[in-house]
């Protein structure tokens, strides 16, 4: 009986709004994880460790049947093309693309017709402040998300509180995509950066489990706290992407980002 009222919820939601219920999490990789491999390779890298959806890295080669790299300059437009039609094929959505930067609205808008051109809606940033307002009113003429990144205290985005009150101020296309794994060794506690972050609008997160010397560990075997960041998402309500980042490697990489789908699988449920 659950799961027939279930699927009727969902017909219901369908038939009124026009679209299906999204789920509350999607687990992405992010390409970086595996950036020593072309895109292709990690394309399939994903599939393999049971992953549905990848976030692009601007460092990698294209590979496979194509020339050229994952960046605005580094294909011609046959190849954006053929790209293109390779990822709507692929078999994993691809939730977004970066971290990319640009000085100026020349070069921004480089970026968001390459976004246009590949079908990706979203872009990660990690921008001087004063661009904000730059980056606001392109996405919303291009129709693409902006997704604000944060690393270490190399800047303000650093700070949840910050970000927070920078993206609450622009339109809906700019929202929060903050690298949580981060925010340990900068002294944040992940699931009050959260809830700070839940004020104002959250499209994804890197979502990061660490150890205390900020080493990306297995889902659950760290201090991130990722069960009450889960909790506080859910009581914010809205869809949110959750991608999977290493930035240090070695040969125990992919064992441990198998093991982080695992615990996904096991604790997130839709």
């Amino acid at each position: 009986m659950k799961k027939t009222l279930v699927w009727f919820g969902a017909c219901f939601l369908t038939a009124v709004t026009g679209f299906a219920a999204e789920a509350p999490f999607t687990l992405a990789l992010q390409a970086y994880t595996f950036k020593d491999r072309t895109m292709v390779e990690t394309i399939e890298t994903a599939k393999r460790l049971g992953f549905k959806a990848i976030e692009l890295t601007p460092v990698q080669n294209l590979g496979g049947a194509f020339t050229g790299s994952v960046k605005h300059d580094g294909m011609t437009p046959e190849t954006v093309k053929a790209v293109r039609a390779y990822l709507d094929g692929c078999g994993l959505k691809v939730t977004g693309y970066g971290v990319v930067n640009e000085p100026d609205e020349a070069g921004w808008r480089k970026q968001f017709d390459f976004l246009r051109a590949l079908g990706i809606g979203t872009l990660l940033t990690e921008p001087p402040p004063e661009q904000l307002p730059l980056l606001d009113r392109l996405a919303q003429e291009y129709k693409i998300r902006v997704m604000i990144h944060n690393h270490a205290k190399n800047n303000p985005w650093w700070d949840p509180a910050f970000m927070a009150e920078k993206v609450k101020a622009c339109s809906e296309y700019v929202g929060a995509g903050a690298d949580i794994g981060h925010w340990v060794p900068a002294g944040v506690d992940p699931a009050e950066g959260i809830r700070q972050l839940a004020a104002s609008r959250i499209f994804a997160l890197h979502f990061v489990d660490v150890n205390k010397e900020g080493k990306p560990v297995p889902y659950g075997t760290g201090v991130g706290k990722l069960s009450t960041v889960l909790s506080v998402l859910r009581a914010k309500g809205a869809p949110v992407t959750l991608t999977c980042e290493y930035e240090q490697w070695d040969d125990q990489t992919e064992k441990d980002v198998r093991a982080c789908v695992k615990w996904f699988e096991g604790n997130v449920k839709e």
